[in-house]
């Protein structure tokens, strides 16, 4: 049976958080019935089959690679969980590297149950150890592995009301309670022998928590928590608890988002987020051991757009916990690897629906002169997007990939960021150049101190001052006396005397028609050669604007006299002082802007920020670097110049402006074309990302569920092929 998707999973994605050598999309049969939600352990991929209240695991050292086998060879292997599972997680445990390595447990859950399955992750055992009831509302859960040899590995669960015996630490009313459940290994199970769960951490009234980690745990170190929490107030909050039982809480905050402005820390507000997660060490590209970023430094959170309410809200941004190894210091909003406060990574429309941490795999990447790399990450971020996007980005360096790069000579694999320009042309209506007029365009660019922007770019009829930072892609078109939008061949009403010209009212006002502009008179043979020039505009009351004519115009009277019986008209505009109609895009209805007169700036964008810092954006690194100071302003397009009595404009002419930032961020879609065997793949969900291999026949693998196709898919890292959809490399499994 195949499974429809959830509405809640099309509004808000919110629920789904939690290279071989394939040259052609093939798949592997295990019969998967509701693919919510991976989980990697050992080598092994876990996969929710909800339909059928089991799990089924996907052998990675397997080859070929599939699902592993029941007793009967036949059927492939079913591990019986709770009904209708749709959420997993892992014990995750350190070696003393920090690098990450898998317990001996996973756990399944679902949505709107009160029990968890204990599942045993070895793989010569694959069962339900035990399944545990919490007699309560389960909303999120997180684990860890033993800290060291003989101890337990520890399960922490958020109930969304108190059990009796969280009251006597939590009160009896109000608040839901996060338990401590420790289980010894599976070798020494004995559930009759299983101790209490234990409350660590009370809820405030009305909270629930969406999410939340366990920070890496030491002997000697009390453990830590990082919690997602949403209240019924519309609020949402990211807190660090010291899982002891104190409910002590450390807020992770960030500054408020103000339009053009750096944050200064000085008004730090709550981080609104639905789900975190953490990392494993890693080094960085620097490569060199001393620099080496301890497990859990960062915390990275996904956005909570249902309660957030600034323009800043769909994506993920990171929190530093500070480099200490107790993580002591007060968390801040990361900086990335320019030094600036980190953008927060998006995907470019939709919401985020899966998020996946993973050092030192490999990606192919193709730089703008057309040379392919493929540079071990130090710490890959992957995104799926309820667009069908997946985003790849350098969660090393709090930041998008840049792949708009030429490579410098001689300092292989050193690449350099290509600058930001602006292209100006001038065209006449047919869209042919002219370069006759000294009319010009001027860019101010939102940027950085103009000290650190030496280079000025000069165009033709165009002067651009682009500093270090990208700017937003787009096009835009000022039209000299253009036709207003909506207003193109109306129909005039020849059988009454004097016909009336009458446009409806909203279009009047939002197109901004004002006396002086022209009435264009048309017939099928073409337009009348002269204007109507407007006087005034009258009210109808009927939901239409009357348009009078100036009858001291001399073309206003020729035009009436030789063009009386032409069927259509339209509003152009005229020389007023805002004689351009400006688009955004191509010239239609739904890409117009505004009029604009000569000197008077349009502003890009409202609440426009960088999306992309360059290595070069400010010369300080990590914290405790002061914040930069440099001012910043919207980026701005404005006309400067005015015309000689012998160089003029004439009506349709216009100046194309193109932005051009430099920048191309590493996204991807599958191809779920007809013929692609891979039509169902529009919806990724929960991610999980592995080496798989060793040596020089490692390949990176991400692994992404599909639960609008009931399957799962292999992604071959190396080999795929960014802002493209891609079929090669692309492995199905269902």
């Amino acid at each position: 049976m195949k499974r429809g998707i959830p509405a809640a999973l099309l509004l808000s994605a919110s629920g789904l958080l939690g290279a071989c050598s394939d040259t052609t999309s093939t798949a592997g049969a295990a019969g998967l019935s509701g693919t919510y939600d991976v989980v990697l352990s050992n080598q092994l991929v876990f996969v929710t089959s909800q339909d059928r209240d089991e799990l089924r695991v996907l052998d990675l050292e397997r080859s070929p690679r599939e699902f592993l086998p029941a007793p009967n060879p036949l059927e492939p292997l079913a591990i019986p969980v709770i009904a209708r599972p749709d959420s997993l997680t892992r014990d995750v445990g350190y070696n003393e590297k920090g690098e990450d390595v898998s317990g001996p447990y996973i756990y399944a859950r679902s949505s709107g149950g009160r029990d968890i399955s204990v599942v045993a992750a070895d793989p010569a055992r694959l069962n339900e150890v035990t399944r545990l009831s919490t007699g309560q509302l389960i909303t999120a859960f997180t684990a860890h592995g033993p800290v060291s040899k003989g101890a337990p590995s520890v399960l922490f669960y958020a109930l969304q009301t108190r059990p009796e015996s969280a009251e006597q630490r939590c009160g009896p009313f109000g608040g839901g309670v996060v338990m401590r459940q420790d289980l010894p290994g599976p070798e020494n199970f004995d559930a009759a022998a299983l101790p209490p769960a234990l409350p660590v951490f009370c809820l405030r009234p009305a909270d629930t928590v969406l999410s939340m980690i366990s920070l890496p745990a030491k002997v000697g170190v009390t453990e830590s928590l990082v919690l997602a929490i949403r209240n019924v107030t519309g609020t949402s909050r990211l807190v660090r608890a010291v899982a002891d039982g104190g409910s002590v809480e450390i807020p992770y905050k960030r500054p408020r988002p103000v339009p053009f402005s750096v944050p200064d820390y000085t008004d730090l507000v709550d981080i609104p987020a639905r789900f975190v997660t953490t990392h494993p060490t890693f080094i960085p590209s620097s490569g060199q051991e001393n620099d080496r970023v301890p497990a859990g430094r960062y915390v990275y959170a996904v956005l909570d757009e249902l309660t957030c309410v600034s323009a800043d809200c769909a994506g993920v941004i990171a929190l530093d916990n500070g480099p200490g190894p107790a993580l002591s210091e007060a968390p801040v909003l990361a900086r990335d690897v320019s030094g600036a406060p980190m953008l927060t990574l998006r995907p470019t429309t939709g919401l985020p629906t899966g998020f996946t941490l993973r050092p030192d795999l490999e990606v192919r990447q193709v730089l703008a002169d057309g040379s392919v790399r493929t540079p071990r990450v130090p710490l890959l971020g992957i995104m799926p997007a309820s667009n069908g996007e997946i985003t790849l980005f350098r969660a090393d360096e709090q930041r998008e990939f840049n792949l708009d790069r030429v490579p410098v000579p001689n300092k292989d694999p050193e690449t350099v960021e290509a600058r930001a320009s602006v292209v100006v042309d001038l065209r006449d209506g047919n869209e042919i150049s002219r370069a006759d007029t000294f009319q010009g365009i001027t860019v101010n660019e939102m940027g950085a101190d103009q000290k650190r922007c030496p280079q000025n770019l000069d165009v033709t009829n165009a002067t651009a001052y682009l500093c270090d930072a990208t700017l937003p892609s787009g096009t835009y078109r000022f039209v000299f006396r253009g036709v207003l939008p909506g207003l193109l061949d109306l129909t005039r009403d020849l059988s009454v005397e004097d016909p009336p010209f009458l446009v409806e009212t909203s279009l009047a006002t939002s197109r901004g028609v004002i006396p002086g502009d022209s009435i264009v008179l048309a017939n099928a043979a073409g337009a009348c050669e002269q204007g109507i020039k407007i006087l005034r505009l009258e009210d109808q009351g009927d939901g239409r604007t009357r348009l009078f004519p100036d009858l001291g115009d001399t073309d206003t009277n020729t035009a009436l006299t030789n063009c009386a019986t032409y069927p259509n008209f339209s509003v152009r505009a005229g020389e007023t002082p805002k004689p351009y109609v400006l688009y955004a895009g191509g010239e239609t209805s739904d890409a117009y802007l505004q009029r604009l007169a000569v000197g008077e700036a349009y502003t890009v964008s409202s609440q426009l920020d960088y999306y992309y810092h360059p290595d070069t954006f400010d010369l300080g690194r990590l914290p405790p670097v002061p914040v930069p100071t440099f001012p910043t302003a919207p980026l701005t397009l404005t006309l400067t110049a005015t015309f000689g009595d012998k160089e003029r404009l004439n009506p349709g002419d216009r100046y194309v402006v193109g932005l051009l930032p430099r920048f191309r961020r590493f996204l991807f879609k599958v191809d779920t074309s007809s013929t692609s065997n891979l039509a169902a793949y529009t919806l990724p969900g929960t991610v999980v990302a592995t080496n798989v291999g060793a040596g020089d026949a490692a390949s990176s693998l991400a692994y992404i569920a599909y639960p609008s196709a009931d399957g799962l898919l292999q992604i071959a890292l190396e080999q795929i092929t960014d802002n493209a959809e891609n079929l090669q490399f692309v492995r199905a499994f269902q």
